[in-house]
C-alpha cells in the first residue's frame, strides 16, 4: 500500500567557503622560535636546519621527492620541528595525505602551538573527510590565538559542517571584527546558518551586510532572496499541515517569486497541487523543479508521482530509473520505482524493487509494507505473511496492523476460492468467497468473485445481487460493471445492458486508468481480440496515453506469438510490426521478431529439430549430439550449440563441451541462454569464481534472468553466504514463482540460517506445484524431522517417498542411516543396496562399507565394496581412498592386493580403454566390451579384416586398412564410417583425429588425413598433409611430423588451414613428443628439449639419459635409469629415486597430484608419494599393465 505524506525540502544556500590560502594573518610560522634542547650539539642543529633550508627550496621548485629525502635526512641528523613539518609538507604535496598527517602530528608534539602547522593540519583533515579532527585543530587555534578572527571564522565554518549550528553562529559572530579582511565571507556564512536555523530576519540582515561589505558578491543577493523564499516555504508547509491547501499554494508561489532559480519551492508547490488533486498543475510545477534541480531525490519522487497521477506511468518509471543511475542505493527512489511498476501492472518489477530496498535496509517500513500488499496482489500469501511478521517487529501501528491482518485474511480466502474456481469447483469456490465476505462484508473483491461464480452457475439473480452490492461500495467498480454487462447480455436484457455500456463509456472518458483496468480483465481471460478492440477504442479518445499504447502493443504482440505457434510466421510478423509501431520499447519485441524471422527462414528443418529434442530429452546424448551438429550446420542457432555442448558433457567429454560453449558465447555475446549454459557447467567443473562473475554480469544487464539469480544463489550457498543466497533465490522466485529448484534452494538457505519453520513452508509450498521437484521437497521435510530427532515421523515420511517415487534413491540412503543408527544392520544393508541399484555413487558405497563392517561373515562383500570404491570412482577423495586401502590391507592380514586381478572376458587385448563402468578391449579383429570385473561381454563388434589401430576420444575409433569406423562406447553401435585407403594408424585426441596413410612404420610416414567432425564433414572439407620427406607423425595438442635430415631432424607443425611451420632440430632420434601446459617437450636418448609449440624454436635443452616419455592424466613423466622426473609448471622437477627402473610400455600412472603408480622392470607394482617413498608394493600377478590407467 502506498503511503503519501508532504515532503519538506531543506534549502541550503552555499557550502563551506574556505578561501584559506588568502588568509595572510595565518601564514606566519613560529618554527624558528622552537626551543632547542640545551644538550643539543650546535653543529647538528646547524646541519639539520641547513637540510631543511635546502628542502624548502626543493618544495618551491616542486621537487617533492628530493624535499622528502632531505627532510628525512634532517630528522636522522637531529629530529626538530622544522624537519617534521617539511616532511609533512612534501608528503601532502605528493598526494600521500595519510603519511603527511603522521608527520604533522610528530611536528605538533615538538611545537604544539605553531599556527601554520595547526591550520595546515586542519585543512588536510578536512580534505580527507575527517571534520571532527580538523575541528580540534581550529579550536586549538582559537584558544591559543584568541585575537585572530580568522581562527574563529574557521572554527565557525567547522561547526556548521558538523551541523552544530548554534555553536557555528557563536564562533562566526566572534570572527566579525574590524580588522578581519574577510568579513564579507563571515557575514555570508552567518546568513546561511541563520537560514538553516529558520531565523529569517537575521539571515536577511547578514546577507545584506555581506553585500555591503562586498558589492560584487552575487551569493549575498541570492541569499537575501533565499531567506525570504525559505520563510514563505516554511509558512506554506505549516498551512499544508493544517489542511489549508489553498493558503499553502499561495505561500509557495511567493517563495518562487523570491527564488525563481531554486527548484525547492516548485517541488513544494507541486506537492500542494497533488494534495489538492490538481495533477496537471502538480506535473507542471515539479517538472520546472526538475529542470532547476534534477539532483533532488524528494523532488524526483514528487515529479514521478505527478507523472503517475496523469497516466504517464511508464515515463514515471523512466524518471526514477534515471535517478537510480545517479543514486543506486537511494531507498525512497527504489521504493517509488516499485510503486511505479505496480501502477503499470508490472508486479514482478515492483517486487524486485521492494526486495532490493529491503536488502539495503531490512527495517525500511514503507518498502516492507508495499512488498506485503504487492505479494498479496500476486497471490503469494506465504511471502506476504513473511513480510507481515517482519512488519510486526518494526512496531507496526495497531490500526495499520489490524487493517493489514484483515486484508491478508480476506485475500487468503479469495485466493483459495480462486484456485477452486480455476478447477471449475464452483461450489467450493463460493464457500471460500463467502468466508471472505464475513471478514469484510463490503469487500468489492469478494462480492465480484461471488458474482462471477454465480454467473457461471447461471444463478443470475444471485449474481446480479452481488454485483449491485459491489457498486454500492464503489459506483465506479469496473469489474462489477463488466460482470453486469455480461449478465444482462446472457439473459437478453437489452435496456439494462445499454445502461451499463453507457456507464462504462462515461467512466472511461473521465478515468482512463479505470478503462485500462477493464481491458486487463480481457487480458486475464486471454481474450486478446476483445482486449485489442477495447484499447483501440480508448486510444482514439486518449491518443497520447502511453499506458494505453503499451497495453495495446502488448495484446497485439501476444497475438503475434499465437500466430507463430500456429506456424504462420507472415501473420506473426505483420502483428509484430503493428506492435512495434505502437511501442518500440515493448520488452521482448525485438527477440520475438528475430525468432519468427529465423523460424520462417528455416521452417523446413523444424521436424528435424523436434526429433533432435526428443532424442536429447530421452538421454541418448551421443545421438543427440549428432542430430544437433547436423542441424547447426544448416541452421546456426546458438541454442543448438548449447545442446551440443551439454550432450558432450553428459558423455564425459567436458573439455570439448566447454570449448563449444566458450565458442558459442564469443560468437553470441548477447545470448543469455548460451552464457547461462556455459556458467552453469563452470559450476559443475569447479570453476565457481568464473561462474559467479558470469552470472553477475548477466543479471546486471538482464534483471529478469531468473535462472542466473538462482545459480548465483547456489554459488553463494556453496560459499556459506546464506543471506545473499536467500536474496538471490528470492529474486529468482519473483520472476518465476513456479521455479521449484529456487524454492527448494531457498528452503535450504533458510534452514541453514536456523529458520526451520520458514524453510518447512517453502518445502510444503513446493508440493503445491505440479512440476518436477516434489520428491526433493518431501525429502527435505523428512530430513527436518530427522534433524529434530523425530525419527519415527522421518521414517514414515521416507517410506512414503520411496513408495511414491520408486526410482528415487535418496530415501533408501536415509532409511539405511536410520536402521544403522538403530543397530538394524541387515535392514540398513537392504536399503543401501536398493539405493545403489538405483544410482551408483561413492557416498552410497562408503555407507555400504560402513554397514558391512558391522556384520560378521561379510568379508567377501566388504572386499568387493572396497574394490569398487577404488576402481569405479576416480574422483574419490585422497583421504577416503587412503582409508579404504588401509582397511583392505588389514582385512587380508596385510597381504591383500589393492589392485586384485579381476575377472575379465577371454580376450587377448592389443589395447584397452575405459568408458564409465565398461572396459573396452581391442583384439586383432574385434572390439569387446565388458563391465569391470565381469566375464560376460556387454557387446562384441567383429570386423572383416585386421584392426590396424584404435583410439578413444569419447567415440571408439577403429582403423581398418581401407576404412575408419567410430563406435558408440556404450552400445558398440557403428556411428560413422570414413572410406580412406591404406590406413596405418590413428593420431589425435578430444575429437581432433587424423589417420596416417600410405607407408607404415617409424620413419616411413609421409601422408596424414584429418577426419573432421564426421565423414560428411571430411567429404565437404577434406584436409590432408603430404610431407616432402618420410618421417614419423606425432600428436601433442596439435599434429607434427619429424623427418630425419642427415644428423638432424626437420620438425613440421602442421597447419591445416595455412602454411605449416618448419624448424631444423639438432637431434638424431626422437623417443617421444608431448604437449604440457604451454610447452612442447621432446625427448631424445640423451637430452630433453623444450620447444615453442608455434615457432618450434628450442627454448631449453637439458642433457640427460631418457628411457621414456609418458603422459598420463595430464601429468608428464620422464624416466631416466632409476630416476623419475616430472615436467610441471614449466620446469623439470627434482628426481625421484626408484627402487627399480620403469618397465617399457604404458606403466606409469598418476593418482591425483601426490601419488604415482608404476610397474618396475622387476614386475612389482608400487605406489609412491612425490618424494619417492614406497607407500605399498605388490606383485600384480596376471594383471595386464595396460589396464593401469583404466582401473585407476
Amino acid at each position: 500500500m502506498k503511503r503519501f505524506s508532504s515532503i519538506i525540502i531543506l534549502f541550503v544556500l552555499s557550502g563551506s567557503i574556505l578561501f584559506l590560502g588568502q588568509c595572510s594573518t595565518a601564514q606566519r610560522s613560529t618554527a624558528s622560535e622552537q626551543e632547542i634542547p640545551s644538550n643539543a650539539d650546535p653543529a647538528l642543529v646547524r646541519k639539520s636546519r641547513e637540510l631543511v633550508r635546502q628542502g624548502n627550496l626543493q618544495v618551491v621548485r616542486k621537487n617533492y621527492g628530493e624535499a622528502l629525502r632531505l627532510a628525512n635526512e634532517s630528522i636522522r641528523t637531529l629530529p626538530l620541528f622544522e624537519g617534521y613539518y617539511l616532511k609533512g609538507l612534501a608528503l601532502s604535496r605528493s598526494g600521500r595525505e595519510s603519511e603527511a598527517l603522521e608527520a604533522f602530528e610528530q611536528a605538533e608534539q615538538a611545537n604544539p602551538t605553531d599556527q601554520q602547522l595547526l591550520l595546515t593540519s586542519g585543512l588536510l583533515y578536512d580534505s580527507m573527510g575527517q571534520p571532527e579532527k580538523a575541528q580540534q585543530k581550529y579550536l586549538k587555534l582559537t584558544e591559543t590565538y584568541p585575537d585572530e578572527p580568522v581562527y574563529w571564522y574557521r572554527a565557525g565554518v567547522g561547526y556548521k559542517n558538523l551541523r552544530q549550528l548554534d555553536k557555528a553562529y557563536e564562533y562566526l559572530s566572534r570572527s566579525v571584527q574590524s580588522d578581519f579582511e574577510h568579513k564579507d565571507q563571515a557575514y555570508l556564512q552567518l546568513g546561511d546558518v541563520c537560514l538553516e536555523l529558520k531565523r529569517y530576519e537575521e539571515s536577511e540582515k547578514y546577507f545584506d551586510l555581506a553585500g555591503k561589505a562586498n558589492p560584487k558578491m552575487e551569493e549575498a543577493r541570492n541569499g537575501q532572496g533565499a531567506s525570504r523564499s525559505a520563510k514563505f516555504m516554511d509558512e506554506g508547509n505549516a498551512k499544508l499541515k493544517k489542511g489549508d491547501v489553498e493558503g499553502a499554494i499561495a505561500s509557495f508561489k511567493k517563495a518562487i517569486e523570491m527564488s525563481p532559480e531554486s527548484g525547492a519551492p516548485y517541488f513544494l508547490l507541486g506537492n500542494a497541487y497533488l494534495q489538492k488533486g490538481d495533477y496537471q498543475a502538480a506535473l507542471e510545477q515539479t517538472e520546472k523543479g526538475m529542470q532547476l534541480n534534477s539532483d533532488s531525490v524528494s523532488g524526483r519522487v514528487l515529479y514521478s508521482t505527478a507523472l503517475r497521477k496523469t497516466g504517464q506511468g511508464l515515463k514515471a518509471r523512466s524518471v526514477l530509473e534515471d535517478g537510480l543511475k545517479k543514486n543506486p542505493q537511494q531507498l525512497e527512489l527504489i521504493n517509488q520505482l516499485g510503486l511505479a511498476c505496480r501502477d503499470v501492472g508490472d508486479t514482478k518489477c515492483a517486487l524486485v524493487q521492494f526486495e532490493k530496498a529491503l536488502k539495503i535496509k531490512p527495517d525500511h517500513y514503507p518498502s516492507r509494507l508495499n512488498a506485503f500488499y504487492t505479494y498479496i496482489d500476486a497471490r503469494r500469501y506465504d511471502e506476504a505473511e513473511r513480510h507481515l511478521r517482519a512488519l510486526e517487529k518494526l512496531n507496526m501501528p495497531a490500526e495499520e496492523k489490524a487493517q493489514a491482518e484483515k486484508y491478508f485474511k480476506l485475500a487468503r480466502f479469495l485466493g483459495t476460492g480462486d484456485k477452486y474456481f480455476e478447477r471449475n469447483e464452483f461450489y467450493r469456490a463460493v464457500l471460500e468467497y463467502q468466508k471472505a465476505l464475513k471478514v469484510d462484508p463490503s469487500s468489492a473483491a469478494a462480492l465480484n468473485s461471488l458474482g462471477r461464480t454465480e454467473l457461471l452457475r447461471r444463478r443470475f439473480g444471485v449474481a446480479e445481487n452481488y454485483y449491485q452490492k459491489a457498486l454500492k461500495s464503489d459506483a465506479e467498480n469496473v469489474q462489477a460493471l463488466e460482470g453486469l454487462l455480461r449478465l444482462y447480455t446472457q439473459i437478453g436484457n437489452a435496456g439494462k445492458r445499454r445502461f451499463i455500456e453507457a456507464k462504462l463509456d462515461q467512466l472511461s472518458k473521465k478515468n482512463p486508468e479505470a478503462a485500462v483496468a477493464f481491458g486487463r480483465i480481457y487480458e486475464d481471460d486471454q481474450q486478446w481480440s476483445k482486449a485489442q478492440a477495447h484499447y483501440e477504442k480508448l486510444l482514439k479518445r486518449y491518443p497520447n496515453h502511453e499506458l494505453i499504447r503499451r497495453r495495446l502493443a502488448y495484446v497485439v504482440y501476444r497475438q503475434a506469438l499465437e500466430e507463430n505457434r500456429n506456424n504462420d510466421p507472415d501473420a506473426a510478423l505483420r502483428l509484430l510490426a503493428k506492435s512495434e509501431k505502437l511501442d518500440p520499447n515493448l520488452p521482448g519485441l525485438a527477440s520475438a521478431k528475430e525468432i519468427v524471422l529465423d523460424n520462417k527462414k528455416h521452417a523446413r528443418y523444424l521436424p528435424e529439430l523436434q526429433q533432435a529434442e526428443e532424442v536429447y530429452q530421452s538421454g541418448r546424448f551421443a545421438r543427440a549430439e549428432q542430430l544437433f551438429r547436423s542441424l547447426h550446420a544448416k541452421w546456426p542457432r546458438p541454442a543448438f550449440l548449447v545442446r551440443i555442448a551439454d550432450s558432450l558433457i553428459q558423455q564425459g567429454k567436458e573439455d570439448e563441451g566447454f570449448r563449444v560453449l566458450e565458442k558459442a558465447a564469443s560468437e553470441n555475446p548477447s545470448s543469455v541462454e548460451v552464457r547461462e549454459a556455459m556458467y552453469a557447467n563452470f559450476i559443475r567443473a569447479g570453476r565457481t569464481d568464473e561462474a559467479k562473475k558470469g552470472f553477475s554480469a548477466i543479471v546486471k544487464t538482464n534483471e529478469d534472468a531468473y535462472y542466473s539469480h538462482y545459480k548465483l544463489g547456489i554459488i553463494q550457498l556453496m560459499n556459506d553466504d546464506l543471506q545473499d543466497a536467500f536474496d538471490s533465490f528470492q529474486t529468482a522466485l519473483i520472476y518465476r514463482p513456479d521455479f521449484i529448484p529456487a524454492r527448494l534452494a531457498r528452503g535450504v538457505a533458510l534452514y541453514e540460517q536456523g529458520k526451520a519453520s520458514e524453510s518447512e513452508k517453502d518445502f510444503k509450498e513446493a508440493l503445491q506445484y505440479d512440476t518436477f521437484g516434489k520428491e526433493l521437497a518431501r525429502l527435505n521435510l523428512a530430513l527436518i524431522d530427522l534433524n529434530e530427532n523425530k525419527a519415527g515421523q522421518a521414517r514414515k515420511s521416507l517410506e512414503e517417498i520411496a513408495r511414491l517415487y520408486p526410482r528415487f534413491s535418496d530415501p533408501h540412503y536415509h532409511l539405511a542411516f536410520l536402521d544403522y543408527e538403530g543397530g538394524n544392520y541387515r535392514g540398513a544393508l537392504s536399503h543401501i543396496d536398493r539405493a545403489i541399484e538405483l544410482e551408483k555413487t561413492s557416498e552410497y558405497y562408503l555407507a555400504r562399507a560402513k554397514i558391512l563392517e558391522k556384520i560378521p561373515g561379510k568379508t567377501a562383500q566388504l572386499q568387493e565394496t572396497y574394490r569398487s570404491l577404488l576402481q569405479d570412482f576416480p574422483n574419490l577423495s585422497a583421504s577416503d581412498r587412503e582409508q579404504v586401502r588401509n582397511k583392505m590391507s588389514r582385512l587380508a592380514n596385510g597381504d591383500a592386493r589393492a589392485l586384485s586381478p579381476l575377472e575379465m572376458p577371454a580376450v587377448d587385448p592389443v589395447r584397452v580403454f575405459r568408458h564409465r563402468d565398461l572396459i573396452i578391449y581391442q583384439e586383432k579383429n574385434r572390439i569387446v566390451a565388458a563391465k569391470i570385473g565381469s566375464e560376460r561381454p556387454q557387446y562384441i563388434q567383429t570386423f572383416s579384416g585386421p584392426i590396424m589401430d584404435s583410439n578413444q576420444s569419447y567415440w571408439v575409433y577403429v582403423a581398418l586398412r581401407n576404412e575408419v569406423i567410430t563406435l558408440d562406447p556404450t552400445t558398440g553401435e557403428i556411428v560413422d564410417r570414413w572410406e580412406i585407403a591404406n590406413v596405418c594408424r590413428l593420431l589425435g585426441d578430444l575429437g581432433d583425429m587424423a589417420v596416417v596413410t600410405g607407408s607404415c612404420g617409424t620413419g616411413k610416414e609421409s601422408a596424414l588425413k584429418h577426419l573432421g567432425k564426421s565423414a560428411e564433414d571430411r567429404l565437404l572439407s577434406p584436409r590432408d598433409f603430404n610431407a616432402v620427406s618420410p618421417g614419423t607423425f606425432y600428436y601433442a595438442g596439435g599434429f607434427y611430423q619429424a623427418a630425419k635430415t642427415g644428423n638432424a631432424q626437420t620438425m613440421t607443425r602442421i597447419n591445416w588451414e595455412g602454411e605449416s611451420v618448419k624448424a631444423m632440430l639438432p637431434v638424431t632420434s626422437i623417443i617421444g613428443l608431448e604437449r604440457q601446459d604451454s610447452a612442447l617437450v621432446l625427448a631424445t636418448a640423451d637430452a630433453l628439449l623444450v620447444l615453442d609449440p608455434d615457432t618450434l624454436e628450442v627454448d631449453n635443452r637439458t642433457k640427460m639419459a631418457v628411457r621414456s616419455l609418458e603422459k598420463t592424466d595430464n601429468h608428464l613423466f620422464i624416466a631416466s635409469g632409476n630416476e623419475l622426473h616430472q615436467w610441471k609448471d614449466g620446469k623439470l622437477s627434482a628426481a625421484i629415486r626408484l627402487p627399480a627402473p620403469v618397465r617399457d610400455g604404458q606403466t606409469i600412472h598418476a593418482i591425483g597430484d601426490d601419488r604415482i603408480l608404476y610397474i618396475g622392470t622387476d614386475g612389482a607394482l608400487r605406489l609412491l608419494d612425490t618424494t619417492g617413498k614406497v607407500l605399498w608394493k605388490e606383485n600384480p600377478g596376471k594383471f595386464d599393465s595396460r589396464l593401469l590407467s583404466v582401473y585407476y
